[in-house]
């Protein structure tokens, strides 16, 4: 297709408004939230004949190695006619013994949207009845709302099969059936793999010259030359990042002790102003992350599945610690360098894709690393090279050695530029065009988030339509707080009221403005939950002056409104949240709460339940009970990270003989680690003896005499949750624990415990969830 270049017909004007969104990884794949950057297509006028299009994918059984093939097919005939509404437009039909319309004529008029819908088409498998699909087809192409135009333009039925059907002679006779009743109609098809049935695709296009196959395939694009068009565009008006725009990036993060004390700001440069600029997938932006000090680690390749989108990289990100020593930067260039010219398939590194490595350092390499990196920049690999320590501190001579070229070294002095420079290869039509300091474009992402002083309204898309319930996170019985899906649209609208729904609004501290903050829950099922299921934490700011008594409230407020979380975590604290998990298997507790700042909290009181037994493993004072259950929890990031801290603990998976399922339960009681006059404040962390492990007398459910097992007190605790449900607060508060601040109630999903891993099917995804 030929494009041509016009002047701009308009310069758009775009405001901003801070915001994120953050999908809750539940460790399935693929996720249904769609990624979709700004819409950055220029404006085009469209020169071409019109053509109506309609193709009929056989999603059987038989062709399940196949379906890859058909798509590809479809996907190299989109993109060589013209899309457009005056050109041609597209219905696709998916079918094996049942048939499915994925979208009518109406749905999209761009190419890129018709791509991106292709991304998301998964097989269906069964028999295959051809002569339902073209009945089908005939159904849609009548109906009012399939967009189909009258009978003066072309209309081609796309077949793409093997031919071989359950449904003999249906398939014929509605082939015929379909010329009769659509007027200026044609059938043309694909033959599917190595077996073709030619007789039967003969008899459905009337002509051998329609049919392409695997032997033939050079004849795909020219049968389509007629509706080959031209388009002419505007340029691009802006600069958008986080775009689908393809790179293999090597993160090199220099962990020595020389940067010991600016390893945090290093680590927020990284997360803020390189991964928050980029779109990790495995179509756009693969990263693999390296840090050394004296020798290299390289954490994970580009082809990592627990750390292939952005939330995954940027949680690690923050977690890592400097590894002291000696600065080799030659040597970790040395492990880039290797992995990004690897031809080994398993690390992810992609032919044809540029290459980047982003080097973090103050410079200062015991061996210069002045020969490999010249030997990168031959191959072909982008060098960019990064320093947050002032002068004189930083070698800004080593920088200028790595990168090259002065453009691409940056320290304090000319760091505003370094967006200007990064933009351009993984931004969207950054080339050439000047960006101003630090400068944000803006992305559209999966969610579009707007917020007013009293609302927050979001916009949600979908790889797939919802046919279920999005809902505000623990209100879905509340019916403002829930939108119930039935239609086919891939987008969904709701707005959030203050004070409802458990939207939260924060002022901040210097009185500027009000952070909001939701979770919402997309059920794609209207009845259950399944894995497909997503979370999505969202928030914005909303600039506004705060009054003085708000803000002298604010502490207070925040401190009573905690809400704590227990959950069960694979991988590690911060993967997914396990719903099932095999005997001996490693999984990790993790207690968290939303308490300000000052507040610490202990861990105690803690029971795991099965059917027949109710066991304590955390006593009153938060000691293991016995470490064969559970070991004392380590509380370090209440030291280490106080701006994402949590309480954590590794446990051997165990079960209950005759018992499947594992409920774990636990008190947390907050303290002001601020007040001196608190005793709470010498208790966390637990000070523990160490214990000789036992095996404690399990205790039946039946005769357990502690108040939490009793009938009486789960019944009253029911009565007591109903009522808390119509309220505000949805905490589990108990009597506060002698000295603290308050106590709450927590307990965890329940956890399905497998006594072999052989009950899961081999090379399955591990269950987890989304909360």
């Amino acid at each position: 297709m030929r494009r041509l270049v016009a002047i701009p017909l308009l310069i758009l004007a775009v405001t901003f408004q801070a915001e994120a969104v953050k999908i809750i990884d539940n460790g399935l794949a693929p996720p249904e939230i769609v990624h979709t950057p700004v819409s950055t297509k220029p404006r085009c006028k469209v020169f071409a004949p019109p053509l109506d299009l309609i193709f009929i994918l056989d999603s059987s059984g038989s062709l399940r190695d196949k379906f890859q093939d058909e798509i590809d097919i479809i996907r190299r005939i989109l993109k060589h006619v013209t899309i457009g509404t005056s050109a041609t437009r597209v219905m696709l039909i998916q079918f094996s013994g049942t048939q499915h319309l994925e979208f009518n004529f109406e749905k999209f008029t761009d190419r890129e949207e018709l791509l991106a819908a292709l991304d998301v088409l998964r097989h269906v498998s069964g028999i295959t009845r051809i002569g339902g699909a073209f009945e089908f087809a005939l159904q849609q192409l009548k109906s009012p709302g399939s967009g189909l135009r009258d009978g003066s333009v072309p209309k081609i039925v796309y077949l793409l099969s093997d031919g071989r059907t359950h449904d003999y002679p249906k398939d014929w006779q509605m082939s015929d059936v379909l010329r009769r009743e659509i007027p200026n109609i044609d059938i043309w098809a694909y033959g599917t793999g190595d077996y073709v049935a030619m007789a039967a695709l003969a008899n459905y296009t009337q002509s051998e010259q329609k049919i392409v196959t695997n032997q033939n395939l050079q004849k795909l694009e020219p049968q389509f030359e007629k509706y080959h068009g031209t388009e002419i565009c505007e340029q691009q008006p802006t600069c958008v990042k986080g775009s689908d725009k393809p790179l293999d990036l090597a993160l090199v993060v220099d962990a020595s002790e020389s940067l010991d004390h600016l390893f945090s700001d290093q680590k927020k440069f990284l997360v803020e102003r390189v991964l928050g600029n980029i779109n990790i997938h495995p179509e756009a932006v693969r990263v693999a992350l390296i840090t050394y000090s004296g020798q290299a680690f390289v954490h994970f390749k580009f082809n990592s599945f627990l750390y292939g989108n952005n939330t995954s990289v940027q949680g690690f990100v923050k977690n890592i610690r400097s590894i002291k020593g000696t600065t080799a930067t030659n040597v970790a260039l040395m492990d880039a360098f290797d992995l990004l010219t690897s031809k080994d398939p398993s690390t992810g590194v992609r032919e044809g894709v540029p290459k980047m490595a982003l080097v973090l350092t103050d410079g200062h390499s015991h061996k210069s690393p002045k020969a490999i990196s010249e030997k990168m920049r031959a191959a072909g690999i982008i060098m960019i090279a990064v320093s947050v320590t002032p002068r004189p501190l930083v070698d800004e001579a080593e920088l200028r050695l790595i990168a090259g070229d002065d453009k691409r070294a940056f320290t304090p002095p000319n760091l505003h530029d370094f967006e200007s420079e990064f933009m351009k290869y993984v931004g969207f039509g950054c080339d050439g065009i000047e960006l101003p300091p630090d400068a944000k474009p803006q992305v559209r992402g999966a969610t579009d988030v707007k917020c007013t002083e009293h609302s927050m309204s979001i916009v949600v898309r979908t790889q797939r339509a919802l046919q279920g319930v999005m809902y505000a996170h623990m209100y879905h019985d509340e019916p403002e707080c829930m939108i119930r899906k039935t239609d086919n649209s891939r987008e969904i609208q709701m707005t959030f009221m203050e004070g409802k729904c458990g939207l939260v609004k924060t002022p901040t501290a210097d009185g500027h403005g009000y952070h909001f903050n939701i979770t919402v829950i997309l059920q794609f099922h209207p009845l259950i939950i399944t894995r497909a299921d997503q979370g999505l934490d969202m928030s914005c700011f909303v600039p506004s002056a705060v009054p003085r008594q708000e803000l002298d409230r604010a502490v207070f407020k925040n401190a009573a409104d905690t809400q704590c979380v227990y959950r069960l975590h694979r991988y590690s604290p911060g993967q997914c949240v396990a719903l099932d998990a095999k005997v001996g298997e490693t999984l990790y507790h993790r207690w968290e709460c939303d308490s300000p700042p000052e507040y610490n909290y202990l861990v105690h009181d803690c029971f795991v339940e099965s059917e027949k037994h109710n066991q304590q493993i955390l006593d009153s004072n938060g000691c293991e009970v016995d470490q064969h259950f559970l070991e004392t929890p380590n509380y370090s990031r209440f030291k280490d990270y106080p701006e994402d801290s949590y309480v954590f603990q590794e446990m051997s998976v165990f079960k209950f003989p005759g018992d499947g399922d594992l409920l774990f339960h636990c008190k947390i009681s907050l303290c002001n680690m601020n007040d001196p006059n608190a005793p709470c404040n010498q208790s966390i962390p637990p000070k523990c003896p160490k214990k000789v492990p036992v095996l404690p007398v399990r205790q039946k459910r039946s005769t357990s005499s502690e108040q939490w097992m009793s009938a009486e007190w789960r019944s009253k605790q029911i009565r007591k949750r109903q009522i808390e449900l119509k309220n505000r607060s949805r905490r589990q508060i108990v009597e506060t624990k002698p000295g603290y601040y308050m106590t709450l109630q927590v307990e965890t999903r329940t956890l399905n415990v497998l006594l072999s891993e052989s009950i899961r099917p081999r090379d399955s995804v591990k269950y987890c969830d989304i909360s």
